[in-house]
């Protein structure tokens, strides 16, 4: 089974009047009351934490830097002849 969320609505209902208008209009074409802003869809899991390290995550104070990438093993000595 596949989950598919809800679709964004095509159209925008007046405060006012409830006509439906354009999505992209800013006022109503029936009343030319202001309609309101459609916020973006979030991409994400609603309620789901933030990513570890993802940008906008609190610092915590005191903690040292992360480490960097593991250095290579030494090369093992080479064989007599």
């Amino acid at each position: 089974m596949c989950f598919r969320p809800p679709s964004a609505a095509a159209t925008k209902k007046c405060p006012k009047c409830s006509a439906e208008n354009e999505t992209a209009a800013t006022t109503c074409s029936a009343c030319g009351e202001a309609l309101p802003e459609i916020a973006a869809p979030s991409v994400g899991v609603p309620g789901a934490p933030p990513a570890p390290g993802a940008p906008g995550a609190p610092k915590v104070p005191g903690a040292p830097p992360a480490p960097g990438a593991p250095k290579a093993p030494p090369a093992p000595p080479a064989a007599p002849k």
